[in-house]
């Protein structure tokens, strides 16, 4: 009786056990695949490195509780290089609940092309029932294109704003000021920045000296340079300024480059306020004596310039007329154009004479109540050997006493 007890005993432990192996293996084979959302996205770019960030977002949508393990990221650029390679650490979920594992990956591309990022997650969920353990890999792929972003960098608007300062001796020193805006949602680099100035017939004249480093996204910059145009600016027709250089981004060691050409209409220098100014003025007297002779009365005329400048200075088309001068008017009695152009040199003085003769025909009628004679000299005076001039009148008075 006892031994049938037993072996009863025996049968019920033996069914209860398989009962339970059965159970625990049929929850084990359906342990499901929990769902898993990753985001990934590049952040703090700057020219040596960059962030992957990494967020794993995990649902356990099992009756029970998972652990997600060995979990390994590996990224690599469609030429398969191999920019990072991470175990992330991972842990239990609990029953439908949602768990997110985080990871900050620095990243360095050394050159070679981020455009496309292709992203390996591996890793194994385990579940365990009793003394039974189950576990089952997973693998996911993700792919980051970055290739629209790098593709479609901009090139720096500029505008440039031209001021002709100073007058040397074989030019025209000049002072820019250049705004630059970068439109790109990232730094952007400016190198190997060259301009020149170009006449209508695309003759080189002159140059700036333009050196800039960085500009942040979306932001202005305002450099200021200085440069050098010859005197024919001054006969030119138009004036161009070509500015030509490189912009590009550098992501975590990638460099990405793109060209550009920019053209800007320059105002044409003004000499008129070039030559007579203020920090600089060019002295002109006219100095007239008169005398008495048998045909009229003559008059000497002495046109000088004291040249203060750093380069020669001409005076043409130059015209003598005399004046009498009662209650503010003017009434012309005589006149000389064939006069020589005047030549100062640098730092030198020069001057033309004439004689102007009033025969005494003309001075009869003259009012007598006439208390001035006026000798008014206009010319051009310009840059020898520059077409362009600024017209000048230099007027000197003279008391009317013939009869001293």
């Amino acid at each position: 009786m006892k031994k049938k007890l037993f072996v009863l005993i025996i049968v019920i432990i033996t069914i209860i056990n398989l009962s339970l192996g059965y159970l625990i293996f049929f929850n084990v084979q359906i342990l499901e695949a929990p769902e898993i959302t990753i985001n990934i996205e590049l952040s703090d770019i700057d020219p040596e490195k960059t962030l992957l960030k990494t967020n794993i977002d995990v649902k356990n949508t099992n009756n029970f509780e998972i652990n997600l393990e060995n979990i390994r990221l590996k990224t690599t650029t469609d030429e398969g290089y191999e920019v990072a390679n991470v175990l992330i650490k991972g842990g239990g979920i609990k029953s439908n609940k949602n768990v997110s594992f985080v990871k900050d990956i620095p990243l360095s591309f050394n050159g070679h092309s981020p455009e496309l990022l292709i992203t390996k997650l591996s890793g194994e969920i385990g579940a365990n029932f009793l003394f039974i353990k189950k576990t089952i890999p997973f693998k996911i792929n993700v792919v980051t294109n970055i290739e629209k972003i790098i593709n479609e960098l901009s090139a720096p608007v500029f505008e440039i704003i031209v001021d002709f300062d100073e007058i040397i001796n074989n030019g025209i020193n000049i002072n820019s000021t250049i705004n630059v805006y970068n439109p790109n949602p990232f730094d952007i680099f400016l190198e190997n920045i060259s301009t020149n100035i170009l006449t209508e017939k695309m003759e080189k004249i002159g140059n700036l000296k333009v050196i800039c480093d960085s500009i942040p996204a979306r932001s202005k910059i305002t450099l200021n340079s200085t440069g050098f145009v010859m005197f024919k600016a001054l006969d030119a027709k138009k004036l161009t300024i070509n500015l030509n250089g490189n912009a590009g981004v550098k992501i975590a060691g990638y460099r990405k480059d793109i060209s550009y050409n920019i053209e800007s209409i320059v105002n044409i220098p003004n000499l008129d306020r070039l030559i007579l100014n203020e920090k600089n003025p060019t002295f002109i007297s006219l100095k007239i004596d008169e005398k008495l002779t048998l045909g009229g009365i003559q008059f000497y005329v002495i046109l000088e310039i004291n040249n203060t400048y750093k380069f020669d200075i001409e005076v043409r088309n130059l015209v003598f007329k005399i004046f009498t001068v009662k209650d503010d008017k003017n009434s012309l009695i005589g006149s000389d154009d064939n006069i020589e152009n005047i030549i100062a040199e640098s730092g030198k003085k020069g001057a033309t004479t004439c004689n102007v003769l009033i025969p005494y025909y003309k001075i009869l009628p003259i009012d007598w109540k006439t208390d001035w004679v006026m000798g008014s000299a206009t010319g051009r005076v310009g840059i020898k050997g520059v077409n362009q001039s600024a017209l000048v009148e230099i007027r000197g008075y003279q008391s009317l006493h013939p009869l001293r």
